[in-house]
């Protein structure tokens, strides 16, 4: 398997295990370094099949293929216009076995893009970690940013105990469903499933997530 955008190594840590073959793709130098923290913190013979490698989603060569790809948590959006998005699905089938699965999340964008971003009065938690013996809590918000479709999302990380908060702000593009379905067309992908959690929840108009799995067409 191979993961886009594999960050500090979170999926491929809960994914290790002795015979798996698994490769992550990172393009930030800093989050690339705590990834092969957290991978060679794991025992040898689960860490042995993990590969990490510096690399841009945009437009990327591998020299083998997988039977599956993943770009999880919403890091389709950080693909800043429907140009980078094509150059990525063009390789993530490039990357692919025929046959082969690509899966992917983002949070549902069709209602945000037909009702507006409300304005962001507060930071919502969505994730939590240990790192370097310390508890952090990931607080996030979420404002326009000049462009079509483009917003700011600001993350701040929030230790436990007297150390100090540190923020980041990432740029991205929100796709309607619609493009997302016309880009996995003309990329040559046949969708096999679409969810609105990872729960199994059908896809309906409110659904929070978009949650898509897609063949590989020859």
């Amino acid at each position: 398997m191979l993961e886009l955008g594999s960050g500090s190594g979170r999926v491929l840590k809960a994914l290790a295990r002795p015979g798996r073959t698994l490769w992550g793709l990172e393009l930030d130098d800093g989050l690339l370094r705590l990834g092969r923290q957290a991978i060679a913190a794991l025992p040898s013979s689960s860490r042995q099949g993990v590969k990490l490698l510096r690399a841009d989603m945009r437009s990327f060569a591998v020299p083998r293929r997988f039977e599956r790809v993943i770009l999880p948590y919403n890091a389709l959006y950080c693909l800043l216009s429907p140009r980078h998005a094509e150059r990525c699905l063009r390789a993530v089938h490039a990357a692919l076995e025929p046959g082969g699965r690509f899966a992917f999340d983002v949070w549902n964008a069709d209602r945000l893009h037909e009702e507006g971003l409300a304005p962001a009065e507060d930071e919502d938690e969505v994730a939590s970690f240990e790192h370097d013996g310390r508890a952090w809590r990931v607080l996030e918000r979420c404002e326009p940013a000049r462009g079509a479709q483009r917003l700011d999302v600001t993350y701040t990380y929030v230790p436990n105990g007297r150390a100090a908060a540190r923020s980041q702000v990432v740029r991205q593009r929100y796709y309607r469903s619609t493009e997302l379905w016309e880009l996995l067309k003309k990329c040559k992908f046949s969708v096999k499933t679409k969810l609105g959690s990872f729960g199994g929840v059908r896809l309906g108009a409110r659904a929070t997530r978009l949650v898509v799995t897609a063949e590989a067409l020859p």
